[in-house]
C-alpha cells in the first residue's frame, strides 16, 4: 500500500510541475520566435492544467510558468 502512495504522490507532483514547465519553454520559444512551437507547448499544458485538480491552480501555474519564460533573457 506504501509503494501505491509513493506512485500516486509522484503522479501529483508531475501533474502539477508539468503545466508550470510547458508554460515557461512557450514563453521561451515565443520569444524566440518559434511561433508555432510555443502554441503547441502552450495547448498541451493547458490541457495537462484541465487536469490538474483543483483547475484554477493548474491553469495559475501554467500562466506563471508563461509569464516567467516570456521574462527578460540573460
Amino acid at each position: 500500500m506504501t509503494s501505491f502512495t509513493f506512485i500516486a504522490a509522484l503522479l501529483l507532483l508531475v501533474l502539477f510541475a508539468l503545466p508550470l514547465l510547458l508554460g515557461y519553454l512557450s514563453g521561451r520559444a515565443y520569444r524566440e520566435g518559434r511561433g508555432r512551437v510555443a502554441l503547441g507547448l502552450l495547448l498541451f499544458g493547458a490541457f495537462l492544467g484541465l487536469l490538474a485538480r483543483p483547475r484554477p491552480l493548474g491553469l495559475f501555474l501554467l500562466l506563471l510558468g508563461l509569464f516567467l519564460g516570456y521574462g527578460r533573457l540573460r
